[in-house]
Parts: C-alpha cells; structure tokens; sequence
C-alpha cells in the first residue's frame, strides 16, 4: 500500500513537470538539483545526470525510482513552488 502512495505522489509530481516543460518551450530544462536536470522530449519527461564541474555536461540517464523519489520528494515538492528552468542546446535527441 505505501508503495502504491509513493508511486502515485511521484506520478503527480511528473505529470505536474511535464505540463510546465510543455509550456516553457523546446530545450527547457527543468533544474530539479545540483545534479540532475529533466525535459520534455515530445512525448515524456526524461531526467539526465550533469556535471557539477566544468560546462555542466549531460553525463547520462537518471532513472528516477521509487527510492530516490522517497528522499527527494519534500525537496520536489517545494521546487515545484518555485521551479529552477533553463534552456540548453545539448539535449540529446531520441529516435
């Protein structure tokens, strides 16, 4: 049952973000940490790790579970309030 609650929460808090990365306009990004950054690619939300150095370089998938999300929920949460957006030109592009 908790399972079922913290996936729902987390399906909400994504279905929030897309709606906001739809409205904001292609190459938005969506800063939700240091670390990790999410856009929408047409179809879905993916969420992608960068560096904290340097250009801030993609370094890959983030695959957002059901762990992570229970850390970082509070914190998703209050960003959704005042979120952190910008544009980047190098987001890959998925067939």
């Amino acid at each position: 049952m908790l399972q079922e609650e913290t996936l729902m929460q987390f399906e909400e808090f994504e279905n929030k973000l897309a709606a906001l990365l739809r409205s904001a306009g292609p190459e938005t990004v969506a800063e939700l940490t240091d670390t990790v950054v999410a856009w929408w690619n047409g179809e879905r939300v993916v969420y992608a790790q960068a560096e904290t150095f340097g250009a801030g370089a993609l370094t890959g998938r983030f695959i957002f579970d059901a762990c992570q999300w229970s850390a970082w929920k509070d914190w998703l949460a209050d960003w959704l309030s005042d979120p952190v957006l910008s544009v980047r030109h190098d987001l890959p592009r998925e067939p």
